[in-house]
């Protein structure tokens, strides 16, 4: 004789009342992958200051007995060194994140305390802007460019200045006693026939 129910593939209706009403429990998010790295003053900063803060918020909630026999129970030991390691490496900024990187159960209730921490103990970032001081040699160069105009930011004067269909003359010279400026026919020279005349009476007198 055949049972009335066969199996819940064959009967799945049969079986409806002994379905699980658990929802599935959703996958964790996936922790950031980080480098080793040398610790520096700010990360054993932060490192202290998160285990005085461990120790005041414990004796603060379960009382200074609790912290007395069973130490900072607010956080484990792994998990402050996964915060140092985050904040290190700057994935924590928010509370989720906190959450996502270490799994702290209680990252929803203190999470802004820790981020002040990790906020106040932060290394300065760096700066996009290189500043090189300058050499002395190269700082009095500079000065000597800015006292001293190069020849090619002169001002131009009325003598310099050629214009458009115009050539430069040049001086005029005396063929009689060759100085320039004047020529022989000129009683400026000194050799004029006016002068030569004059001499020569005075020397017949």
């Amino acid at each position: 004789m055949e049972p009335p129910v066969c199996c819940d593939i064959h009967n799945p209706s049969a079986f409806s009342s002994y379905e699980s009403c658990v929802p599935k429990a959703s996958r964790a998010t996936q922790r950031s992958r980080l480098p080793k790295y040398t610790k520096d003053k700010y990360d054993h900063a932060l490192e202290n200051s998160l285990l005085d803060w461990c120790d005041e918020k414990t004796a603060a909630v379960y009382g200074w007995a609790c912290l007395n026999d069973n130490g900072p129970v607010i956080m484990s030991d792994h998990m402050l060194d996964c915060i140092v390691d985050c904040a290190h490496h700057r994935k924590i900024k928010t509370c989720q994140d906190l959450k996502r990187e270490t799994g702290w159960m209680d990252s929803d209730l203190y999470g802004e305390e820790v981020l002040a921490l990790i906020r106040r103990h932060a290394p300065p970032l760096p700066s996009v802007f290189v500043s090189t001081p300058l050499s002395r040699s190269s700082a009095s160069s500079i000065t000597t460019a800015m006292v001293a105009p190069s020849p090619q930011h002169q001002v131009p004067t009325m003598s310099t200045i050629a214009y458009p269909g115009t050539t430069r003359k040049r001086p005029s010279k005396c063929s009689a006693c060759g100085q320039e400026g004047h020529n022989v026919r000129n009683r400026v020279c000194p050799n004029h026939l006016s002068r030569v005349l004059a001499e020569n009476k005075e020397n017949v007198r």
